[in-house]
C-alpha cells in the first residue's frame, strides 16, 4: 500500500467532471448560507473535480496544505505520525464533508498531519487563492468558512474528551452506534488507533459485545 514516505506514486489523481458531486457540493454550502443561481455557478466553476485511489495521499505530514476539499464518495484518514514512527489516526472523514488540514491551511506552515485515502475516493478541490477570490465576490462564503473552522474545533474537542473520558469500551460502544460504517468498512489497526487501543484490544472488545 503506498505510505506517506512514498507519495510520489501513492498520489494518482485525475480531473472529471461529476455532476452529481457539483449539486451535492452547492446544496452543501447552501444549508450553511443561501445562494443563488449565480452564486452556486460561480462555486462550482471553482471546486475542482479530482479523483483518488485507494491508498493515495492528498495531504502529506510535512508539507503546506493550501486546500480544501468537499468528498463527494469515498473515505479518507486523518493521521499522524507519532516520534517512534508509528500511525496514529485522529478523523475518518466521510462523504458530504469538507475537509482539510486547517492549522497549515490558515498559518501557511507544515501540517502534522496526512490525509489518505481508504477507498477510490471522489473529491471538489479549492485552494486557498482561489476561496479567498470566491469570498471576496461572495461575502456570505465568509460565515461558510467561519462555520467549517468552529465544527472542526468542535470535532476536536470532542475526539479529546473521548479520550480522556470515556473507557476503552465506551468509545467502542459509542463508534458503534454512531458510525457503524467505520466499524463495517475501516481496517481493524485503523480504528483500533483512532480508539486509543491495539488491534488485539480492539478484537477483544468485539468479542465481548457479540457474546
Amino acid at each position: 500500500m503506498p505510505t506517506a514516505e512514498n507519495p510520489e506514486h501513492a498520489l494518482n489523481v485525475q480531473k472529471h467532471t461529476n455532476k452529481s458531486g457539483m449539486t451535492e457540493l452547492t446544496a452543501n454550502i447552501n444549508r450553511i448560507v443561501s445562494l443563488t443561481t449565480d452564486e452556486k455557478v460561480a462555486i462550482e466553476k471553482a471546486f475542482v473535480a479530482v479523483e483518488m485511489s485507494k491508498g493515495s495521499l492528498w495531504v502529506k505530514q510535512g508539507r503546506v496544505c493550501d486546500q480544501v476539499a468537499y468528498v463527494v464518495s469515498g473515505k479518507l484518514r486523518n493521521y499522524r505520525i507519532d516520534e517512534e514512527g508509528n500511525e496514529v489516526t485522529c478523523f475518518f472523514v466521510m462523504p458530504d464533508t469538507f475537509v482539510s488540514a486547517f492549522t497549515s491551511f490558515l498559518t501557511n506552515t507544515p501540517t502534522t498531519e496526512s490525509i489518505s485515502a481508504l477507498e477510490d475516493t471522489v473529491l471538489r478541490v479549492i485552494t486557498k487563492k482561489t476561496l479567498e477570490d470566491l469570498s471576496d465576490r461572495i461575502p456570505k462564503i465568509h460565515v461558510f468558512r467561519r462555520i467549517i473552522a468552529e465544527n472542526l474545533f468542535i470535532t476536536m474537542e470532542k475526539r479529546i474528551a473521548m479520550l480522556q473520558s470515556q473507557s476503552a469500551h465506551e468509545r467502542y460502544e459509542k463508534m458503534l452506534k454512531e458510525n457503524p460504517e467505520i466499524i463495517l468498512n475501516v481496517p481493524l489497526q485503523y480504528t483500533a488507533s483512532f480508539l486509543g487501543v491495539t488491534p488485539q484490544h480492539l478484537s477483544r472488545l468485539r468479542k465481548e459485545l457479540l457474546r
